[in-house]
């Protein structure tokens, strides 16, 4: 059996091993899992996550704050799930709370509410307001001065309407 938390003594061939977790159909789990390479939930789950890969059967029932490089749901997820790569929701699943994706694939009859962001959005969003950040002489204006400024400006107030989704 191996454990998801390695030691300075692990052989070469037991650290180029994945690190699974599977948590099986009616089990109950709470608390924090992290570095797993891949992470399946049928059961209940309350916990914070750090994974490579999430998949949420079905029968899968997750809550709390999950940051993955993918994700396949369908089952339900309520919390905030953070996916760098691609959200893939299925007809089963339900998402609720807050989700930030690089690529969302959502299968006809599956859900998502609440505030979905796209991670280039984000990111195109923060753009803007470095630039003319940066422009300015001194770091107090940023927060007061900053906000006013870009929404008086015709170039700041066109590039955060287009990086809004």
């Amino acid at each position: 059996m191996r454990t998801l938390q390695s030691t300075a003594s692990s052989s070469s061939s037991a650290s180029s091993q994945a690190a699974n977790l599977h948590v099986g159909r009616g089990l109950k789990l709470e608390g924090k899992i992290q570095s797993c390479d891949s992470l399946v939930i049928e059961g209940d789950v309350q916990a914070t996550i750090e994974s490579g890969t999430l998949t949420i059967s079905e029968t899968g029932d997750v809550r709390g704050e999950a940051t993955v490089d993918a994700a396949e749901i369908n089952g339900k997820f309520d919390g905030t799930l953070t996916v760098k790569n691609c959200l893939t929701i299925n007809s089963s699943g339900r998402v609720t709370g807050t989700v930030h994706y690089g690529e969302l694939k959502v299968e006809q009859g599956g859900q998502v509410s609440g505030e979905i962001r796209a991670k280039d959005a984000e990111e195109k969003q923060d753009t803007p307001r470095l630039a003319s950040s940066n422009a300015k002489d001194d770091g107090k204006n940023e927060t007061k001065g900053g906000e006013k400024k870009n929404e008086g400006s015709e170039s700041g107030g066109s590039s955060r309407t287009a990086s809004m989704i």
